[in-house]
């Protein structure tokens, strides 16, 4: 616990990547380690000057090198969150409910409002609530902007 404590107070004076080297296991707080910028784990017991260089390199031009454990770990967890935490709340894993998706996918296929509503058996005020909603809340300005956004995400 004291590096997580270590890496939270590190997070907290820069914004830059942490690599940790570590002869623990880490698979139970991978994620916070994440959140607190560590986007590398070399193992001390394997580390060599070339595996240290060549993972600077990495991080530096914005990857990640995650031993495979480590990576099942975060899979884990991301399974974890959107199983018990997005979905009884409908949400997606981009913070969008599946109505929104929808009804950005009717937009972007060049659908009217009454084609999507006929579509999702939604009225059409019930549409129009739904991207009037959705573009309030992340600040968009039309429904062009709401596409290019859902694209940018990886929905569409």
């Amino acid at each position: 616990m004291s590096t997580l404590d270590t890496l939270r107070d590190l997070r907290s004076n820069a914004s830059g990547r942490v690599l940790l080297i570590s002869e623990y296991e880490w698979k139970r707080y991978m994620a916070t380690a994440v959140r607190y910028g560590v986007r590398a784990v070399l193992w001390r017991g394997r580390f060599s000057r070339k595996a240290f260089l060549e993972t600077i390199r990495t991080i530096g031009n914005g990857g990640g090198v995650l031993p495979p454990a480590l990576q099942g770990a975060l899979v884990e967890e991301f399974e974890r969150i959107r199983e018990h935490v997005l979905a009884p709340r409908d949400l997606t894993m981009h913070g969008l409910t599946s109505r929104e998706v929808d009804v950005l996918h009717g937009v972007a296929d060049g659908l009217s409002l009454e084609e999507i509503a006929q579509k999702l058996a939604y009225s059409e005020r019930t549409i129009k609530n739904i991207l009037y909603q959705f573009m309030k809340r992340l600040g968009l300005r039309n429904r062009a902007h709401a596409v290019a956004y859902a694209i940018r995400l990886g929905i569409i």
